[in-house]
């Protein structure tokens, strides 16, 4: 490309944009009006009024922690010829801890009665069992930093499994209630 193109494609609409920019955004005096020689003088102005105090925030009082998710939640049940009860529930006992930790987090942002539903794949690797495939289905946790706190959660865990297990997919809810507003 010529300088001559150069200029005339790039340079110079560059200059133009620019110098449109700042005729745009430029300050403009403000326009004062004499006041005519036959006019009243203006009553003199009140002293300004002092300015307010700053707020002084409120002292934070220790709360204790909220109570862990209910752990009186069924397990749900698996198919028949899959997992057996025991074995879903070794894997469920592995992730409450950190389960907890992620919900009594958010409880200090999210006061209240809380329900997220997840959807995973508990898989027997050997003699250990890891969760796969973990999503959110439902939640009123309306924060994506709890679901990527629960997901990692469950990307993290890892349970003693029977080996030789398939696969098995399920959903299950963890119900939360913030210790602000009376327990569980």
């Amino acid at each position: 490309m010529s300088g001559r193109a150069v200029f005339l494609w790039v340079v110079l609409p560059f200059v133009a944009l620019s110098a449109l920019a700042l005729w745009l955004t430029r300050d403009t005096p403000e326009h004062t009006v004499a006041e005519p020689p036959s006019a009243p003088p203006a009553p003199p102005r009140a002293p300004p009024a002092p300015p307010p105090e700053p707020a002084r925030p409120e002292p934070r009082v220790a709360t204790p922690p909220p109570p862990p998710p209910r752990e009186d939640e069924p397990i749900p049940d698996p198919p028949p010829g899959t997992w057996d009860k025991e074995e879903v529930a070794v894997a469920f006992r592995a992730i409450q801890p950190l389960v907890r930790e992620c919900l009594q987090d958010a409880s200090v942002r999210h006061p209240g009665a809380q329900t997220v539903k997840l959807r995973f794949t508990l898989e027997a690797q050997g003699e250990r069992g890891r969760f796969q495939g973990a999503e959110v289905v439902e939640s009123t946790f309306q924060d994506p930093f709890v679901h990527a706190c629960l997901l990692d959660a469950l990307a993290d865990t890892q349970f003693s499994a029977p080996p030789g297990k398939a696969p098995l997919t399920l959903s299950h809810p963890f119900h939360f209630r913030s210790g602000k507003d009376g327990g569980p």
